[in-house]
């Protein structure tokens, strides 16, 4: 007997309500799982009663009108207080509750506080956000009742801070996020040593913690420390580890270990000193690492060696002083280096599908030229990628050119260079659409073959900028990506190496670009094309 559309809709719904709240736990955001209402009158029910409360001051205020005096800190109390007590008469279960308490005053708001994690933590809360501002240095204390929980499986504390308890009981917590939390030793080790199913493990801008010490979590996969300068020593034992990532400054000495982290697959170190110690004795301990991302500024080393079977992908930032790197990994697809100036880079075996490079001269007065160093040893580099179809991607400010192939390369003098080597098999929407967006770039060209369609495409490609913004579908509107600031395109046509007229453009390093291209290749065999690209005054809101 065939089923009909309708009735297989209907099954849908008639799934078990903890499967339907598995559905909506697991859903990218709250207005996804807000959408789901719509499907059934069950589903409706059933997310009615699957509730992600979201409290957060600042938007209250600013949906109120009283961003300012103390009334808006009493309305936000009561409407936090009523909702909760709403759910506890309905008898409404709590999935995650988010508190945002950007002004707190310890007299006034701490019973709130208290009372409101009470009702969570009685409703059998699964994930509990609490972020409290800091006033006069006066923290909010949390209580034992937040460390009391069978049911959480996430908690992100920030700006509190945890004071001693000795009846800790969360064992299913998995994600443990603190971000500003004041801290000692024994009370970070008393709540570690009680939450044996931690899996993800972050700890951001912590003060009062010097030595953090991790181990017999059999199940820890993630650890993130980024910035707790009072650290002296990190020590990790965990032998699922996978990802680790520790950001630090040099003025807050400290020594980190991982020792028996045997699993470890990405590592990022943001931190010279410890930089330079692993380099020195801990690679070898991590013989299934595949991502690997280092920092180099303020280190004196001149050359480090890095040797690994597994490893895919390598970024090294802020080299310096570096001048030799001797890579020798097997499996290397991609490599990335960022900085003032470039390394002797050697890999072996040379079996690279990408390459990225980020050069910023300390002065803007400096600039990239073909007797630089940078130059003389990017070009070398270059030349390692012998297989046809590599295409090499030139971008500094508001101008971006692009070489189907890599012979007849030169460099623009200009003083902040981007370069990118792109693997064959790359389309050209991956290929630019991240420079689009974060560039808007004034000038686009390409420089080809003289029987090549990639020009074309190209065009095609950004002409065609109406066509498809499903992208865009569950970014906010301030987020958008660039096919929503395109204004207008003037298009060169093929083999047409005039340019357009630059006289009047204020940018000097747009003038010099061009004068560059025009000089470099209007003598070659080869076809440019050229885009000018004209954009809308408001940019988008992107993170570069």
């Amino acid at each position: 007997m065939e089923t009909s559309l309708d009735e297989s809709v209907d099954s849908i719904s008639e799934l078990p309500a903890h499967i339907i709240h598995l559905i909506l736990s697991h859903l990218r955001n709250v207005k996804d799982a807000i959408r789901t209402s719509i499907l059934s009158k069950k589903w409706k029910e059933l997310w009615d009663s699957f509730s992600i409360l979201i409290f957060d001051e600042r938007k209250f205020a600013a949906g109120t009108g009283h961003e300012d005096g103390s009334n808006k800190e009493i309305m936000f109390r009561d409407y936090v207080s009523n909702s909760l007590y709403n759910h506890l008469a309905k008898k409404l279960f709590i999935w995650k509750l988010v508190v945002q308490k950007t002004s707190f005053d310890l007299l006034e708001d701490t019973p709130y506080l208290d009372h409101w994690l009470d009702i969570a933590i009685f409703k059998n809360i699964k994930e509990l956000d609490l972020h409290v501002g800091i006033k006069d240095g006066k923290r909010y204390t949390l209580p034992q009742i937040a460390f009391s929980s069978k049911t959480l499986t996430g908690i992100r504390f920030r700006g509190c801070k945890l004071e001693t308890h000795d009846n800790i009981k969360l064992p299913h917590l998995q994600k443990l996020y603190l971000r500003k939390i004041l801290l000692d030793e024994h009370n970070f080790q008393n709540l570690i040593s009680s939450c044996h199913s931690i899996e993800d493990l972050r700890v951001i801008k912590c003060s009062g913690l010097k030595h953090l010490h991790v181990s017999n979590l059999v199940r820890l996969n993630r650890v993130e420390i980024h910035h707790c300068n009072q650290l002296k020593k990190v020590q990790i034992d965990a032998p699922n580890l996978d990802t680790f990532w520790y950001c630090g400054k040099k003025t807050n000495p400290c020594k980190v270990t991982l020792e028996g982290c045997t699993s470890l697959k990405r590592l990022t170190l943001d931190y010279p000193q410890v930089t330079h110690d692993f380099c020195e004795n801990q690679f070898s301990n991590f013989p299934l690492l595949e991502k690997l991302d280092l920092s180099m500024s303020n280190n004196n080393s001149k050359c480090i060696i890095i040797s690994n079977p597994h490893l895919q992908k390598f970024t090294l930032k802020g080299c310096k002083k570096l001048f030799i790197v001797v890579v020798k990994a097997g499996n290397l697809v991609s490599f990335e280096c960022k900085g003032e100036t470039m390394p002797c880079v050697e890999i072996v075996p040379f079996q690279l599908m990408e390459a990225k490079f980020s050069f910023i001269p300390k002065s803007e007065r400096k600039v990239v030229g073909h007797d630089d160093k940078i130059w003389t040893r990017m070009k070398s580099f270059i030349e390692k990628f012998k297989a046809e179809g590599f295409k090499l991607v030139l971008y500094s400010n508001k101008n971006i050119v692009i070489h189907e192939d890599l012979k007849n390369v030169t460099l623009p003098p200009v003083p902040e260079l981007g370069c990118e080597i792109i693997k064959p098999s790359a389309c050209i929407d991956d290929i630019l659409y991240s420079l689009l967006g974060k560039l808007h770039p004034v000038t686009l060209s390409i420089i080809s073959p003289t029987d090549s369609k990639f020009p074309k495409l190209v065009y095609e490609m950004v002409k065609n900028k109406d066509l498809d913004r499903i992208c865009c579908i569950y970014n906010a509107s301030n987020n958008k990506c660039w096919r929503h600031f395109l204004k207008d395109i003037n298009f060169e046509g093929l083999n047409d190496v005039k340019f357009l007229d630059f006289k009047a453009i204020e940018d000097k390093w747009t003038s010099a670009w061009y004068n560059w291209l025009n000089s470099e290749y209007a003598t070659l065999e080869c076809q440019m094309t050229n885009l000018r690209l004209c954009w809308n005054s408001r940019q988008p809101d992107m993170e570069t």
